[in-house]
């Protein structure tokens, strides 16, 4: 059977950490030897993946910007498992994703990557977009969360001290400033509530 390269995204908070829990369990049980990857842009929890229920399991690569995952280092752990899970994929490099394309064709290793579609300004991150453009499958998590609204979340807006904003660094961790915090909104409220609001206050400042 020919092994995928499926991306699963959803909005913060969509419960895309315990899926790859849920999913860990399956294999494992089926005596599936899983290999865990996530970025090291990713500083929350470290070296461990970790969901709001406060489940945690470490790392098997911990992957740093630029570093090749076809590595020395890397490639004795890929050789011997039957399937990648990567944590929050929208942080990998778009050469990482393509080396995890190169690693489901030619050893035919299953891959499932879980993260967000897009960032707090509605642009793709660098590591999606590729994902987008390579995944044989590509899947919205069926879990995702709400907005406040009660319609399902498709944008992540960022809050700075509780008022919407669209400028700053592309990676704030949430939960490592706490003058920034995020909230799942759909595409109307988005709108609304953050597209609108910044584009009249930058034409004010004209």
């Amino acid at each position: 059977m020919k092994e995928k390269l499926t991306f699963y995204y959803g909005s913060m908070a969509g419960g895309k950490t315990t899926r790859i829990f849920q999913m860990l369990y399956v294999l494992e049980n089926n005596d599936q030897q899983v290999l865990v990857i996530k970025s090291a842009k990713d500083t929350k929890g470290n070296d461990e993946i970790i969901n709001r229920q406060q489940e945690k399991r470490k790392v098997d690569i911990l992957l740093h910007p630029n570093e090749k995952l076809l590595s020395e280092e890397n490639i004795e752990k890929i050789l011997v498992c039957n399937h990648i899970i990567v944590d929050e994929a929208q942080f990998l490099d778009p050469k990482q994703v393509e080396e995890l394309w190169v690693i489901n064709k030619k050893l035919n290793v299953g891959v499932t990557c879980f993260g967000l579609r897009s960032n707090f300004k509605a642009d793709y991150f660098p590591g999606s977009a590729r994902l987008f453009a390579m995944a044989d499958e590509v899947k919205m998590i069926e879990t995702n969360a709400l907005c406040s609204c009660g319609s399902p979340a498709v944008f992540n807006a960022r809050q700075i001290d509780g008022k919407f904003a669209m400028d700053g660094e592309e990676i704030e961790i949430d939960g490592k400033n706490k003058r920034i915090t995020y909230q799942p909104l759909c595409g109307e409220c988005f709108y609304n509530k953050v597209y609108c609001k910044d584009k009249i206050k930058k034409y004010k400042n004209k």
